[in-house]
């Protein structure tokens, strides 16, 4: 059914960041057929042959695309914090999951992250976790648009327990999905501490085969440098370098501790970054240094990482964390300036998981991934700069509705395709289990 979105202020996040102060979007088969000023479409609003929806007072704008998550662990959500990476994943988070990690408490807790991410105002995410068909059932069911990755690693999970079982899941779900309009499935390797070089190669051949996204963890911590040089005689990005895996298909996710010559492989690969702000200040890992990697050109989106790490899922949190911080690293407060933030919460986003013709920015012939966004919240006036306002002063609730694909996942702040009660409920059980069998080794 057309849809017809009019008299709102429109910010496109196009090449030349046009925005329509008063302006329509016509929307036709999940693709956006007419964009422009309200004095171009004169009375045709009374034609339309779908809906009609009166958006003044509204900003409509891209929907935001997180380039990074782990979804289900929104079951382990606060489980161990205030830890250091290493300690955290391999005493806490492995074991952890190794036992919990099954297809029901996966779709439970993906349920519950989906509430969250629609709520928060996002259209689009990157996953990388285990059963990641069931995660890519919910993610359809909840309308979002999703990047599906089953993460392979060295040593046996929940869901394989051999790499060659894990790589025979990572097929299954591309053919199952291939072609899909929302659900993009793609190929994932955990990182190169803890993947052979036969691994990650295989997963790139992969990659290449199917015409995919490869994602992996790069030098998040300087933890991983250290041992990664100790081994190899090189740093993490040299090594993927050297043996194929940088690559325009690749999306590296946190690339902390990048050095000089790891810059330029990135910028000269056309590797993307998946940046996650929160998580690495609260994992202490460090603060990547964004500024330097888009002046190199490197496309930079933002992550939030999962909420075992991150605690919260919010994308909004994350762009103003971005900005931020890059200005703390040069002493600079020009860099990383709002409207580059929201590039990469939304189109620089998009082009990192090769996304970039399809969403991440308002144009015609594109997908319908939009946000409605209250203009006139009280946190939020005045306006002297509508990208200053969006990346410095909004929340998360300011986010009243949105659209994957043009249809409604949202509406005045209800979430259409997820039962928020079943969601917590089913969570809540998941740690209630949790907590009787820390009791028990107590």
């Amino acid at each position: 059914m057309e849809k017809l979105i009019y008299n709102a202020r429109i910010l496109t996040m196009n090449q030349r960041m046009e925005t329509i102060e008063k302006g329509y979007i016509r929307i036709d088969k999940g693709k956006i057929t007419e964009i422009g000023r309200m004095e171009e479409l004169g009375e045709r609003e009374e034609h339309c042959a779908g809906v009609a929806y009166d958006l003044e007072g509204m900003w409509v704008m891209p929907g935001f695309v997180n380039t990074h998550t782990h979804v289900p662990m929104t079951m382990l959500r606060g489980y161990a914090d205030d830890l250091p990476l290493h300690t955290w994943l391999t005493k806490y988070i492995f074991p952890a999951e190794a036992k919990l990690v099954t297809p029901e408490n996966v779709r439970l807790a993906s349920r519950l992250a989906f509430l969250e991410m629609i709520k928060s105002g996002t259209t689009c995410f990157n996953d990388m976790y285990f059963f990641e068909d069931v995660i890519a059932e919910e993610a359809k069911r909840a309308g979002l648009r999703g990047v599906m990755n089953e993460s392979v690693i060295d040593f046996p999970t929940a869901s394989f327990r051999t790499v060659k079982e894990g790589f025979e899941r990572v097929e299954k779900l591309i053919r199952q999905w291939e072609g899909d309009h929302s659900i993009h499935p793609s190929v994932c390797v955990h990182a190169p501490y803890t993947c052979s070089q036969k691994t990650l190669q295989e997963a790139k051949k992969l990659a290449d085969k199917y015409s995919t996204l490869l994602q992996i963890h790069l030098a998040e911590t300087r933890k991983e440098v250290e041992d990664i040089t100790l081994e190899k005689g090189m740093s993490p990005a040299e090594y993927l370098y050297t043996i194929g895996l940088l690559d325009r298909n690749v999306i590296a996710a946190h690339c902390v501790w990048l050095n000089e010559k790891e810059v330029e492989l990135l910028a000269k690969t056309g590797t993307a970054v998946g940046h996650c702000p929160k998580s690495n200040l609260k994992l202490a890992s460090g603060i990547a240094d964004t500024d330097t990697y888009i002046k190199a050109g490197i496309t930079v989106g933002l992550g939030t990482d999962g909420t075992a790490s991150n605690n919260a899922l919010d994308m909004v949190e994350e762009m103003r964390f971005a900005a931020l911080l890059a200005k703390v690293v040069h002493y600079n407060p020009e860099a990383v300036n709002a409207r580059t933030a929201l590039r990469m919460a939304t189109i620089e986003g998009a082009r990192a998981l090769g996304l970039g013709d399809i969403t991440g920015s308002l144009e015609k012939g594109k997908r319908a991934d939009l946000l409605v966004v209250h203009a006139e919240a009280t946190n939020m006036v005045p306006v002297y700069d509508v990208y200053s306002a969006i990346v410095y002063a909004m929340n998360s609730k300011n986010v009243r509705s949105s659209m994957v694909e043009g249809e409604w996942i949202m509406r005045d702040r209800v979430v259409l395709h997820v039962n928020k009660e079943e969601a917590v409920e089913g969570v809540n059980r998941i740690a209630a289990k949790i907590r009787m069998k820390n009791s028990d080794k107590r």
